[in-house]
């Protein structure tokens, strides 16, 4: 019997064998590429797309965390774009960024795991997190619809790991500068692709109603607000707590095209919330002060220059001017009075449970509600909805933790001055601003039902805990 060697001698058996190769290739591809379309269809639904391309890539990107740590978050940035797709899970429906911070943070786990260390760091300001969560568990039993209410639960539970698994990424201030410019060099593409087809505002009511806002991939203005208001407050913070010179210009920019995109979604809680921001940074780093002064008449200059450019006109610039005007006019569609009374009373008729979590928009439409007549789907307000939906003690959590992180930040801020970190202080800043603008807007809308909107906040709050962690390390070293 001819031998295999024997006939890969000759020229007309290596063609054979090349031929045989290729054809057992194409037909391998071909069969995993009919299996992961498959596969697609049945998960992914609307979303098979992106449930397609995540399956080989799957694979590679869990190689770079177990290789890069730090390149966890950065893999959950990267979906933001399309974080809102939702992918049928056949348990609950989750959306693309919460799918991959599920990924991502197993993956980590794994890995820590394996060397033999806890599975996620802790922070201490991260038990009011916990509370929280184990109080929103416990609401669960007065849940009017369960759907909802497992949703939340999990939405809560997969920010507090993405947190800790941003602690779990850096291992220092300079490993947080690139996860933090991967989130801003992200948002800055979200808030760049959002001008696509130009700006065309259509005001009614002198602007208290206004068609046409930015909303790029979002389902509504104030979530793509959010992410902008949190944007430009870090990349504010990276501008000037970068180490090299192209990162600090790179960081400017990227904060310009975020604050643009932020002006034409015409957010008012998200404005709102960015100004307090922006002034709580003009206090809190002389250097902001020194470079508003410096600036100032440079930047008028360059604006002037390039809105001839920008895919606006007069018109829509008007109606920014307007809708800042009518910053504290009610739409006469806008129904937050009747609202913010619906959400009183669910708290008053359940203020230890509420009416179970995401239970609002349902027990809203019910017969005796004051907003039977129409759809709601939060109440407008960040703590009227929790505590609508989970009582008074998960409002108290919420206090409890929003001032636990007011004080880490002062305490990381005050550490690194005392050492000379003006850098790391600077990011300490962005960090609180950036908290501080979407706390602020939540008195005004909800936005974190949005789940690009949650995953962000969540990942700031976990990078400001990499900052009170370091600061320690270095008042101990």
């Amino acid at each position: 019997m001819t031998s295999l060697a024997a006939v890969l001698e000759t020229s007309g058996g290596r063609r054979a064998f090349n031929g045989a190769v290729a054809l057992g290739a194409g037909a391998l591809a071909f069969g995993f590429g009919v299996a992961l379309a498959a596969v697609s269809a049945k998960v992914g639904g609307d979303a098979s797309p992106v449930v397609m391309l995540a399956i080989p890539l799957a694979p590679l990107i869990a190689l770079g965390v177990l290789v890069a740590p730090v390149s966890a978050a950065i893999a959950v940035f990267m979906t933001f774009p399309i974080g809102a797709v939702e992918v049928q899970t056949g348990v609950l429906p989750l959306q693309t960024v919460e799918l991959a911070v599920l990924a991502i943070v197993t993956v980590v786990v794994l890995r820590r795991l394996a060397r033999a260390q806890m599975p996620l760091p802790w922070s201490p300001p991260l038990h009011w997190a916990l509370a929280l969560l184990v109080w929103t568990i416990i609401a669960l039993q007065s849940a009017i619809d369960n759907t909802l209410a497992l949703k939340q639960v999990g939405s809560l539970l997969g920010g507090i790991l993405f947190a800790a698994s941003i602690l779990a990424a850096c291992r220092n201030m300079d490993d947080l500068r690139i996860i933090l410019g991967a989130f801003v060099a992200v948002t800055a593409g979200i808030a760049l692709a959002s001008f696509a087809g130009g700006v065309q505002l259509h005001p009614v009511y002198g602007a208290a109603v206004v068609g046409g806002r930015l909303q790029g991939a979002f389902d509504h203005p104030n979530q793509l607000g959010a992410l902008c208001a949190i944007g430009v407050s870090v990349a504010l913070g990276l501008a000037f707590g970068a180490r090299r010179r192209i990162a600090r210009w790179g960081a400017g920019a990227a904060a310009g095209v975020t604050f643009a995109a932020l002006m034409f979604t015409l957010s008012r809680g998200a404005w709102i919330g960015t100004a307090c921001a922006l002034l709580f940074l003009l206090v809190a780093l002389s250097e902001v002060r020194r470079a508003l002064v410096l600036l100032v008449v440079p930047g008028i200059l360059v604006a002037a220059f390039i809105a001839p450019l920008a895919p606006v006109g007069d018109t829509e610039i008007k109606v920014v001017g307007e809708r800042v005007t009518a910053l504290t006019a009610l739409s006469p569609y806008d129904n937050r009075r009747q609202i913010y009374a619906e959400a009183w009373r669910e708290i008053r008729a359940n203020p230890v449970n509420g009416v179970g979590p995401g239970g609002f928009q349902v027990a809203s439409a019910r017969a005796g509600s004051r907003t039977s007549t129409y759809a709601v789907v939060h109440a407008h307000n960040l703590l009227l909805t929790w505590g609508a939906e989970t009582g008074i003690p998960a409002v108290a959590f919420i206090l409890g933790f929003a001032f636990s992180l007011a004080l880490a930040a002062r305490e990381a801020g005050r550490r690194f001055r005392r050492f000379g970190r003006s850098a790391d202080r600077a990011i300490v800043a962005g960090l609180a601003g950036a908290l501080l603008a979407i706390f602020v807007q939540g008195f005004f809308d909800y936005v974190l039902r949005n789940a690009v909107a949650n995953i962000a906040t969540w990942g700031m709050i976990g990078a400001l805990l990499v900052c009170l962690r370091e600061a320690r390390r270095a008042q101990a070293s």
